[in-house]
């Protein structure tokens, strides 16, 4: 109950201020196409810690359609039981270095502006490609190949908020079309929550 009241105060206040805002794509200066941003990511358990750091700055080209770059720094330690016949479990770390380029192209920006629905929020269709370098022998022991390059491609979509004129909050749900088997991913698809501004 407790959270079902703190997500509807969250909606009705992100909803409350951005009844001020301009119009979805009013580009006034060239500064106005511009975006940055990213997001955080933190994992803590019994036997994976992880932390993430994925910065990201884009360009809008048209009100709808906006492309950019990303960056990726991840540290993991995972603690692992390499010999079935002992219980004990060793802590193994790696970090992980990336870079990715994206695309957004949002076909509703703004359910007020599209259809007068007090939602300043829309869709947000979303592709991307990332390369990593990582440790292969860390996400699949059988692999003969220490630390290289891994590729990946991911597309999805998700729901854009906007919370201010150039501020906006993406939640998004990404499939990794490659499932590599690398990948530093554990589940597929791939959430992921952001903020740009």
């Amino acid at each position: 109950m407790l959270k079902k009241s703190f997500f509807l105060v969250l909606l009705t206040t992100v909803s409350t201020l951005t009844f001020s805002q301009r119009k979805h794509g009013d580009f006034q200066r060239f500064s106005d196409r511009v975006f940055f941003g990213g997001s955080l990511g933190l994992a803590i358990g019994n036997r994976i810690t992880q932390i993430d750091v994925l910065p990201q700055g884009g360009i809008w080209i048209f009100p709808q359609w906006s492309v950019g770059v990303g960056g990726r720094y991840t540290y993991r330690r995972e603690r692992f039981n390499f010999d079935p016949s002992s219980t004990s479990i060793k802590p193994v770390t790696t970090t992980i270095w990336g870079y990715s380029g994206f695309t957004d192209i949002l076909p509703i920006p703004d359910f007020n502006e599209a259809f007068g629905v007090k939602l300043h929020g829309g869709f947000v269709i979303h592709g991307e490609f990332e390369n990593l370098y990582l440790d292969r022998k860390f996400f699949d022991i059988t692999s003969t190949q220490g630390m290289g390059w891994i590729r990946m491609y991911m597309v999805g979509g998700g729901w854009r908020q906007r919370i201010g004129d150039r501020a906006a909050v993406n939640f998004l749900v990404l499939w990794d079309l490659t499932d590599n088997r690398y990948s530093p991913y554990t589940s597929n698809p791939i959430l992921r929550f952001s903020i740009t501004f």
